[in-house]
């Protein structure tokens, strides 16, 4: 069995169709045959078997005068008349004793033998019969058949119409006077049979192909518009192209195109108004993320320029405080000097939120510096390995786009320390041509990324939708890979055009 035409079979709702009603026109067409060869064969043959009885009928009347005067020459016509009929093999007629009065065969009968098999009989058994009976009889063999009748005296042949009707069977058997046969060839059925069943599977063939090719338009025209919407769901599915098909009728699959055609509008006009509130969505997000910038560049300044001013005065005055305190003030000295580092340590944790607030770093150092100098620190403050392979990027991007990257470094450090577990990190940072290919991956615990894809934006956490955001902001898209128990892969592509200088 071909498994391609199965698989077809199975898959395609046309080759199933079309193999259905192949399959039911080919039954129709087979029975049709099979009832034409039963039915016509039954005739033929009843035909042939009328015909023998005829012929048997009028050679006994024809022969009547011979067989009374048993004269072989008055038998020669009529022997001859029947055996010129088609299909006649022999013609014998007896006198009532049973003795052979004149027999004809027709040329090219090769085996007699052969040619009665299967109507054997004991010769006094046909005589018998028929004088009991007055009526013909026939006998069927294997290749032959024999059709038997009485030859009457004159008075029984006074009417043409007794050769077609029966008369009193009592009173013809006072009129037998011998006896006529003829040996009809089956063949001649056969033959007929044969050209018969030629003509029927002929018609047959012709009937399954025509039916055949008008299954084939129907089926065309059923799965043609199917095969339409077909494409069209698919072009929705892969492309997001929505594209009406034709409709062509007004039944029930013309009102399925119709639907179809009403649903891909109606989701084309969804689909746009969601572009639209997207594209409105990222620009305010947009904007939120610059006014956010802005606002931390703010609290930075004031931060640096107040706070920090500030506390250097206090810790200018503890000093001199410490300064005038007399050696006999042990205990007050030390207190200054527990809150004079106390100070310090304010001091290096408000400079610390300064330059997470507003990187001036960036501005310091430039973008591969800063970069190389966060990770860095983040493994000292975290004791975490860190790997490091960061390339000149410097003058490649704009500021803001530089202040975006070191916010998406930032915020997946900040991620790494609050949920993977881990003790390691590594950063890949590449200029490949006209992109910069960035990085990060951590040995922590991983998680599932298809269940966070499937998430909202708020239930991601604002970490990874501000990474994700600002990537894009970029003109690049976010690829997140993780496992559980075998850490994250993050990793982005950003062209220069999209965040460069220019």
């Amino acid at each position: 069995m071909n498994v391609p035409f199965l698989k077809s079979l199975d898959e395609k709702f046309g080759v199933k169709l079309f193999v259905m009603l192949a399959v039911f026109i080919l039954i129709i067409s087979f029975s049709f045959t099979v009832f034409c060869i039963h039915h016509e064969g039954r005739s033929l043959r009843d035909t042939l078997i009328n015909t023998g009885e005829l012929l048997a009928r009028i050679l006994s009347y024809s022969s009547k005068i011979g067989v009374f005067s048993e004269n072989e020459e008055l038998l020669k016509d009529p022997v001859e008349g029947i055996l010129r009929q088609e299909g006649v093999l022999e013609v014998s007629v007896f006198n009532l004793r049973g003795e052979l009065l004149r027999k004809q065969e027709r040329p090219g009968i090769k085996n007699r033998k052969e040619a009665t098999e299967g109507v054997e009989r004991r010769w006094d058994e046909i005589p018998l019969r028929l004088r009991e009976s007055g009526v013909p009889l026939y006998l069927e063999g294997k290749h032959t058949l024999q059709f038997w009748s009485p030859v009457f005296a004159g008075a029984a042949y006074s009417m043409e119409e007794s050769l077609f009707l029966d008369d009193d069977p009592m009173h013809r058997r006072t009129r037998v006077i011998g006896f006529t046969r003829v040996m009809v060839d089956k063949g001649v059925l056969c033959k007929r049979l044969d050209a018969l069943l030629f003509k029927s599977v002929l018609i047959g063939i012709v009937f399954l192909l025509l039916g055949s090719g008008v299954t084939y338009f129907v089926v065309k025209g059923v799965t043609r518009p199917l095969s339409r919407l077909t494409d069209g769901v698919r072009a929705i599915e892969k492309q997001g192209v929505f594209q009406p098909v034709p409709v062509e009728t007004k039944d029930e699959i013309g009102r399925l195109g119709k639907a179809f055609n009403d649903m891909s509008e109606s989701l084309a006009k969804r689909e746009e108004a969601l572009r639209d509130s997207e594209k409105k969505l990222r620009s305010l997000s947009s904007q939120l993320l610059k006014a956010q910038e802005r606002e931390q560049k703010r609290l930075s300044k004031e931060l640096h320029d107040e706070l920090g001013q500030a506390l250097a005065l206090l810790k200018h005055r503890l000093r001199s405080i410490h300064k005038k305190l007399h050696e006999d003030q042990a205990l007050l000295r030390a207190e200054c000097e527990d809150t004079n580092q106390y100070v310090d340590q304010i001091i290096d944790n408000v400079r610390r939120l300064s330059r997470d607030l507003s990187p001036s770093i960036l501005e310091d150092l430039g973008l591969s510096s800063a970069l190389r100098w966060l990770i860095q620190d983040f493994g000292r403050r975290h004791s975490m390995d860190t790997s490091l392979d960061i390339g000149d990027i410097d003058h490649l991007f704009s500021q803001e786009a530089q202040t975006n990257l070191y916010r998406i470094f930032q915020e997946a450090l900040t991620n790494i320390s609050k949920h993977a577990e881990a003790n390691r990190v590594s950063f890949v940072v590449k200029k490949k041509n006209s992109r910069v290919y960035f990085l990060m991956e951590d040995n922590g615990k991983g998680f599932d990324v298809d269940q966070v894809k499937k998430m909202q934006s708020f239930e991601k956490g604002v970490g990874l939708a501000a990474m994700e955001e600002r990537v894009h902001m970029l003109g690049a898209n976010l690829d997140l890979r993780s496992k559980e128990r075998k850490g994250t892969r993050v990793s982005f592509t950003i062209p220069i055009s999209k965040g460069g200088m220019s």
